[in-house]
């Protein structure tokens, strides 16, 4: 055979060859730019399951894909579509401990370079899937977490305004004489604005809002020497403050904290009668530092004092000082405990004007 024979079979394999390249070029190519279409749909739907799905069959059609199919199961909710009819179906399964996907698609073609293709797509939509129900169990789980934690608080808020109420209740029932009448009416006349304070506190506790919410409640000129005074009257401690300084914020998150640091020397004193506690209000330039301290004794662990649900009390919920430490982040400031001090000192730093 002759050398110049040869020449048009090499050229024409050559041609086919070129043919072949470019024809696996258009279809990655077009693959590609619907897999960022279908990323890109994702993402316009709010990575939500529900609109995401029925919306991708168009882009999945540009890709030879007559339909697909899908069983989902994830908390208690169920997503399902049969398959249709057809012998050139492709599936995956995804098992989890939260949620089970099977998604199946099925295309006009399974040979060659669409199997490919096909293997390609079905794993970018198991995966756009299950990102999607892995999101949706995250916003669940934070928000259930927010609910349980806020429940707590109140739990504990409710818990103290209970026990005044049965202390009243005692007492209303055993004033024998007119001395001991004048001597509640004027106790209670002490008592009652801070009670009123109380249950402004867990009514605010209820619109409570993320730090990064807009929406809160109306701030106020509050004056921490009196506000401090009111509550050691209210627990009947004998302290000392020093210092005096205002602070403009929710009146009810200041109340918290405070409230539940001076309750914890309230029922420090029952055990410890003859208990004293210390406050020491610092203005600074744009915070104030308020120093807390008290004589008693402390047996317990100071690295878990911040700790939920740690509490040296066997009557504790362990939810005060974490909650009050909450709230003061919320605000912008902290409370730390300072070291190298006798029984435990707490410093509360908080911005004289909450950030906006």
């Amino acid at each position: 055979m002759k050398i110049e024979l040869i020449y048009p079979f090499f050229i024409l394999t050559g041609l086919v060859i070129i043919g072949v390249l470019i024809y696996l070029r258009f279809l990655s190519k077009r693959a590609m730019k619907t897999i960022i279409e279908m990323i890109e749909l994702n993402g316009k739907s709010g990575y939500d399951i529900h609109q995401f799905l029925p919306n991708s069959l168009n882009l999945l059609r540009k890709l030879n894909i007559n339909g697909y199919y899908y069983n989902i199961s994830y908390l208690n909710t169920k997503l399902a579509r049969s398959s249709p009819p057809s012998v050139l179906q492709v599936e995956k399964t995804i098992r989890r401990e939260d949620y089970q996907i099977t998604i199946g698609i099925v295309p006009s073609h399974s040979k060659g370079e669409h199997v490919f293709i096909n293997t390609v797509v079905l794993e970018i939509l198991s995966v756009l899937i299950e990102m999607n129900i892995l999101i949706h169990i995250k916003v669940i789980h934070e928000a259930f977490y927010k609910f349980s934690k806020l429940q707590t608080f109140l739990l504990h808020d409710v818990k103290n305004l209970a026990q005044f109420i049965g202390s009243l209740s005692y007492n209303v029932h055993h004033l024998e004489t007119p001395d001991k009448k004048d001597r509640f009416i004027d106790n209670l006349k002490e008592t009652l604005p801070v009670i009123s304070r109380s249950g402004a506190k867990i009514i605010g506790l209820l619109g409570m809002q993320s730090e990064t919410d807009d929406r809160r409640s109306p701030a106020n000129t509050i004056d921490i020497k009196s506000l401090l005074e009111n509550l050691t009257k209210h627990y009947k401690l004998s302290c000392r403050i020093n210092g005096q300084a205002s602070v403009i914020a929710e009146e009810y998150m200041v109340i918290s904290i405070f409230d539940n640091l001076l309750k914890n020397i309230y029922d420090k004193s029952l055990q410890e009668p003859n208990i004293t506690c210390r406050l020491d209000i610092e203005d600074l330039e744009n915070q104030l530092k308020i120093i807390i301290s008290d004589t008693g004794d402390f047996t317990g662990d100071r690295n878990r004092l911040f700790e939920p649900f740690y509490s040296t009390k066997t009557s504790g919920l362990g939810i005060g000082l974490y909650q009050s430490q909450n709230i003061a982040h919320a605000m912008g400031g902290d409370i730390r405990i300072l070291p190298d001090t006798p029984g435990v000192t707490f410093e509360v730093i908080l911005p004289k004007t909450r950030k906006v």
